[in-house]
Order: C-alpha cells, then structure tokens, then sequence
C-alpha cells in the first residue's frame, strides 16, 4: 500500500462533496509511456474508460475523485504525490506571434556542405544500427494461462476456497491485472494476498501483480448464498489482462461452477469422509497459502473422526467419532 501524502495543496475536501486530486496529465502521460503501458491498461485498473484516460492525459479534467488518482498512481507504480500537479511550479514563457526579443542575436556560423556520399553512408550506419538494436532489445511476447480450482460442491451458506493459477511463458517482470466475477449473492470472506479491488455491485474482485516469475498463485474464501437451493450453480467467470499490449485478455480456464449439495467441499467423493488422499490434496494444494482461511481445523476434525454429516436445519456439520456425535459450528472464516 501506498504512503498517505499531504494533499492540503492539490485536494479539495468541502462538506458533501467528493474528495478530488488535481493531476498532471502531462506527467501521468509521460509515466505511462516511460513504463510501457497503455490506456486500456490503465482505464482497466482504475475503472473507467480510455477515453476518460486520454482526457486526463490531455488535462481537460484536470481535477478527479482522490479515489481515482490513488488507483491511478498504483496502476504506474509511483507515489500518488508524483503525479499530483505542483501548486509552485513555475510555467515557461511563451512569446507572442510575431513579438520580437531583447536578447542579442548570436551569429551562426555557416554550414558546410558534405557530401550526399557521407551522408547516405551515415543514413545505413544508423539504420543498421537501429536494427541490430531492435533484434538484441526488442520486447518478448509473454503468453500467460490460468486455471481456476473449484471444490465439486459446497452446502448452502457454507465457505469454500478458489485458487487462481497463473502461468508464463518465461519470466518477468510484468504486470498482471487478475479478475473474476463472483455468482450472484456470493461473498469473499478472505483471500491471498490481499485483493487490490472489490467492487459489491458488480460482484468483481480484482488483483493488480507484478510478476517476476513463471508461476504464481491467487486464493480467495467464497461464502455460498444462504438461500441457495440444492442443486443450483454457482458460475464464476474471470480474465488475465497483461501489461504488455493490453488489448487481448486472457480467459481463466478450468473449474467454472460449483453445485450447491449437502457435504463438505474437502469430501470430493460425497461419500461422508475425508479420506487419507483427500486431506493430502487440501494440504498439497493450499501448503503455500498459510494465512488462508478456509477451515482447516474443521478438514482435521472430520479426517481424524470416523464421518459426519450436514444438518441443513442447524448449519452445522456433525463430526462422527470417539464413540460419541459431536456437533461442529460451521466454518466462518
């Protein structure tokens, strides 16, 4: 996260109104094409559109919501305050058309002329030059994939993880933009890392990652709809936007539902245990997500114990074992 700045300067914060940021467009355009970004990237991460972009780039909206400006200043990777217009900057002086100067012309000396032979032989040095340069320094394509790793089935009102894997073809570093829609009146209760953005109401959650490796990781804990009927679907949807071209996006393949049903997601075979190779794939699979909050000691309980079942009328789960039924409260990460 971002240091908070002083914004006494170029922030105006009166009562019932938006906080708002005067940006320097010229300087956020000149960020922007110094990393290798584009609007649509930018447009992307902030939540507008790239024609808003482009009129901030070209100051005729000078002042934005501080919101906007933040997002704006983490999509560029710099400190909000580098992008923030200085009230004591000083503009340069541009003289009027056809008005005339008090400085005293400097005589310049003549050119001489070279030859058109030089002159072509030096056009193909640098030509040749430029293209060796382009060949040894000119940016890779990386090609990126990603899965999403649903349980079968989960009962209603009841928690569940979500992985995310993200593939390369080579190495970083790059920026990743990882997006995913939820199911209608489903709810994140956790994720790792952190989620850079989660907009309610249109049920988006966002990460924005600067990848250094081939591989990476994305985790969250959805809480399925309390009303939700056996038997219904949970859909997901979700795409990978990279920084460099930012014009395709790339589709999270894999798992893309999850059944409403009465047993616990980690009991992949509904049969009313979790099994010696069921437990080893929760832990082999979320072994890198320790602070993850899905319910690992309740997966413990009902592998240690001899079965359980749900109670849709309590919410609960009951764990058989030790000669006696104990009921467990529902995971609530």
């Amino acid at each position: 996260m971002m240091e908070k700045t002083d914004r006494t300067a170029t922030t105006n914060s009166l009562p019932g109104t938006l906080p708002m940021a005067r940006i320097d467009g010229v300087r956020v355009r000149g960020l922007r094409e110094s990393k290798g970004l584009t609007q649509l990237y930018l447009a992307t991460v902030v939540g507008v559109t790239t024609d808003t972009i482009s009129r901030w780039e070209n100051r005729r909206y000078p002042s934005i919501k501080l919101e906007n400006a933040e997002k704006l200043a983490q999509a560029l990777e710099v400190e909000l305050q580098a992008i923030l217009e200085q009230d004591d900057g000083e503009s340069q002086p541009v003289p009027a058309a056809g008005g005339t100067s008090n400085q005293t012309p400097v005589a310049t000396p003549a050119r001489r002329s070279r030859s058109p032979w030089v002159l072509f032989v030096v056009l193909l040095a640098v030509l040749g030059a430029g293209g060796a340069g382009y060949l040894l320094f000119r940016p890779h394509d990386i090609t990126v994939s990603a899965e999403r790793i649903l349980p079968a089935h989960v009962p209603a009102g009841q928690s569940f993880p979500v992985l995310i894997r993200v593939r390369m073809s080579e190495a970083g570093p790059v920026s990743l933009i990882i997006k995913e829609v939820l199911p209608p009146a489903c709810v994140v209760v956790d994720s790792e890392p952190a989620l850079t953005t989660f907009d309610a109401r249109n049920r988006t959650i966002r990460w924005i990652s600067r990848a250094k490796t081939r591989q990476l990781t994305f985790a969250y804990v959805v809480r399925a709809p309390a009303g939700a009927a056996a038997g219904e679907h949970l859909d997901f949807a979700g795409s990978i936007t990279l920084k460099q071209g930012g014009r395709d996006r790339v589709p999270i393949l894999g798992a893309a539902t999850i059944t409403v049903a009465p047993f616990h997601w980690a009991d992949a075979n509904s049969d009313g245990i979790v099994d010696d190779e069921e437990i080893l794939t929760v832990y082999d699979r979320y072994s890198d997500m320790p602070k993850l909050k899905f319910g690992r000691d309740l997966i413990d309980n009902i592998w240690a114990g001899r079965g359980y079942y749900w109670d849709g009328k309590t919410g609960k789960y009951v764990v058989l074992g030790n000669g006696r039924d104990r009921e467990t409260e529902a995971q609530r990460p």
